[in-house]
């Protein structure tokens, strides 16, 4: 399997992406969130880029069936039910509704890789899962895209996108380009501690500054979700449901 990489969401070609197996990463923590929600019931979530078009959106479907998430700058959205931590994504709150999102990387990624054969959303969380599900499905190729922070480079993404390299390249033979190379180089680097990672890189302390250290520690915790969601036609739902032990990070 030839396994492409791209480090930031700004080296994103149509070209790169169409009909191929693509795996979005934003740690901190769009994919992280969305596998949270999918996990506890929500029916499905809508990715769209700009806050406009996700309170249209919301304003056209059945009052009651949907949800406005998201954040600019790390923080809930005027208005919005939901922001983007993990942790607000209960059961009580989205089993069996639709979540439309909006966040800052994450979902400008997922609709800047429309055009793929398929979308799934990766993350620490749920990594062993998507691994998995890439090697059953026979994948000849996998094209990593990390989301970043405002188009650039991220370490924490690039972090993961080579977690989910090591444990694809497990299963059979891989063939990596240059920035899968460096990905899975730095992953090897922080993999004794993903926590310190989320810690230390540039976003993590952002959002701890901002009072949101809790949901570094969730972000953190490696294969704590079975679940694979997976983006079709704009809309993303769960290829497989469940919950798996935490792993230590």
């Amino acid at each position: 399997m030839r396994i492409e990489t791209l480090l930031a969401p700004g080296e994103i070609e149509e070209g790169l992406v169409k009909s191929k197996t693509v795996a979005i990463v934003d740690v901190l923590r769009a994919c992280t969130t969305i596998a949270f929600a999918m996990s506890h019931g929500c029916e499905r979530i809508i990715p769209v880029e700009t806050v406009e078009a996700a309170t249209k959106l919301a304003s056209s479907l059945e009052r009651g069936s949907a949800l406005l998430g998201g954040e600019r700058e790390g923080k809930r959205l005027d208005g919005f039910d939901l922001g983007n931590s993990p942790g607000e994504y209960t059961a009580d709150l989205v089993k069996g509704k639709t979540v439309i999102l909006t966040t800052s990387n994450g979902t400008k990624a997922i609709t800047l890789s429309q055009g793929a054969k398929e979308i799934l959303i990766t993350s620490f969380v749920n990594l062993s899962a998507v691994a998995r599900y890439i090697s059953a499905h026979g994948c000849k190729g996998l094209t990593v895209i990390c989301a970043g922070k405002d188009n650039r480079f991220a370490l924490e993404d690039a972090v993961c996108a080579g977690m989910l390299i090591n444990e694809v390249c497990k299963t059979g033979e891989c063939e990596l380009a240059d920035g899968s190379q460096a990905a899975l180089s730095l992953y090897r680097l922080h993999e004794s501690s993903i926590l310190d990672l989320l810690r230390s890189c540039e976003h993590g302390k952002y959002l701890a500054g901002i009072g949101f250290e809790n949901d570094l520690k969730a972000c953190a915790r490696v294969d704590y979700l079975k679940i694979v969601p997976v983006v079709k036609d704009g809309r993303i739902t769960a290829a497989k449901l469940g919950r798996g032990r935490s792993r230590s990070s």
